[in-house]
């Protein structure tokens, strides 16, 4: 299992999805990307995407001035 970091710090509006979006098609099933965003709008966009996509979130944390996701990859047994 691969575990890469996606720092999106800076960007806003779609960049950080759209980003994400990119990254995820990149891994395998069961992979895990942990994304780094102060977007505000990231902490509604991401949770929504991943739902839709079928990727879950495995953990989320309030750093000092920004979020990081975890986001495990569709598909995998764990």
């Amino acid at each position: 299992m691969t575990r890469k970091v996606l720092d999106c710090r800076g960007m806003n509006c779609t960049g950080p999805l759209m980003a994400t979006a990119k990254q995820m098609q990149k891994l395998k099933p069961g992979d895990l990307l942990e994304v780094w965003v102060d977007d505000l709008a990231s902490e509604f966009d991401l949770p929504a995407w991943c739902q839709q996509a079928g990727h879950t979130i495995v953990s989320k944390e309030i750093k000092d001035d920004y979020y990081s996701y975890l986001i495990r990859k569709k598909g995998s047994r764990v």
